[in-house]
């Protein structure tokens, strides 16, 4: 098995409803510990999908997700499952992984994973330094196992959520967690209350940031500043971000499916399924907002179609007050990459060279604007 899959079908898993957190922007409005998947229903599941995938000519690998809640809140389903698909006889390549908080993984779980590490990924969930961890998810950096995650999967990033609470001290965060040598995945809170503002704020920390990985060249900049820019440079590219409803399926704990975990009763409270079926998520087109369609930044705003249908209802509908944070983050970015990627010109490698125009014409687009 190999954890690099690019034509993986994402299929995940909520192997419980329960989580020991409560996140300021946890858009999982009811958690219910007493929820669990049965082991049975999960092993059926993911048998019937490798079938789908051995007929598919899209998908060559699984990546399987065992979501939550908190996962490791049903960490004996997690041991019991991995083992049992591990003695199983699978020709398709394929890697698990969880998102955990950090703040379950004692020195019983810690062994399994270390026992298991080169067939499972943990992926923890890190806000920042302890003050930024504190105000979003009510616990602090110092209680989670930071040292241990990294040991065992030095090239996994942390997931960072930025809230507009925590927006003031981004950078600061993150260059204090690459400086220990981790890495950082960060993105904005979806469904947060941004405020007039937040865009100007969020700006200067981005710049602060990039100045970092520019002055510091032994840093990897982290995947939000190596985004790919390429939607800018063809007409026909398709707008649409994820693999929701095409390349991503999720079961609930009843193993019911939906086109991603935010569609899932988890979050909305109720089987939607049978309207959530009127949409065609193979049409990119169909997907954005007529307003949204006239804006220079649409075919490179992020949006999460989840998250449209959860708050308003309708996969179309974007989140309006995102608007300037993200019109602030492409124009950093790009920015960024021209003068990273311009920095070392004689050596780029043909990815870097194709990032580098899609820089170049984003920044350009925007510029204009």
């Amino acid at each position: 098995m190999i954890r690099r899959l690019p034509k993986a079908k994402i299929v995940t898993l909520f192997i419980t409803y329960g989580c020991n957190l409560n996140c300021v922007y946890c858009f999982e409005q009811y958690k219910d510990a007493r929820k669990k998947m049965p082991l049975e229903l999960a092993k059926d599941i993911i048998l019937k999908e490798f079938e789908v995938i051995r007929e598919s000519n899209i998908n060559d690998a699984m990546k399987i997700d065992l979501f939550g809640g908190e996962p490791l809140l049903n960490f004996s389903f997690i041991r019991e499952f991995c083992e049992w698909l591990w003695a199983q006889d699978i020709e398709i390549p394929y890697i698990i992984y969880a998102t955990t908080n950090g703040t379950l993984l004692d020195a019983e779980k810690q062994e399994w994973f270390r026992m298991h590490k080169d067939d499972f990924v943990l992926v923890m969930s890190v806000d920042g330094d302890s003050a930024m961890q504190l105000e979003n998810r009510g616990c602090r950096v110092e209680q989670l196992p930071m040292e241990f995650a990294h040991e065992l999967w030095p090239d996994q990033a942390l997931k960072m959520t930025i809230s507009s609470n925590t927006l003031p001290d981004l950078s600061e965060g993150i260059i204090s967690l690459r400086k220990k040598g981790y890495l950082v995945e960060s993105r904005l809170a979806q469904g947060e209350s941004w405020k007039a503002g937040d865009d100007a704020i969020y700006k200067r920390e981005l710049i602060k940031i990039a100045e970092f990985y520019l002055q510091n060249p032994n840093y990897l900049p982290g995947s939000l500043f190596t985004r790919y820019y390429g939607e800018v440079l063809h007409d026909n590219v398709p707008l649409k971000f994820c693999g929701t409803g095409t390349n991503m399926v999720a079961y609930d704990v009843e193993g019911k499916k939906y086109p991603c975990h935010m569609f899932a009763p988890l979050v909305l409270g109720v089987d939607a399924r049978e309207e959530i079926a009127k949409i065609d998520f193979h049409d990119p087109n169909e997907l954005v907002d007529d307003s949204c369609k006239r804006c220079k930044m649409f075919r490179i705003c992020p949006s999460c179609l989840g998250f449209n249908y959860f708050k308003r209802g309708d996969v179309r509908k974007r989140d309006k007050s995102m608007c300037g944070l993200l019109f602030a983050e492409a124009q950093v970015i790009s920015a960024f990459q021209i003068e990273y990627y311009m920095k070392k010109k004689e050596n780029l490698l043909e990815e870097e060279k194709v990032k580098l125009k899609a820089a170049l014409r984003t920044y350009k687009l925007l510029a204009d604007s």
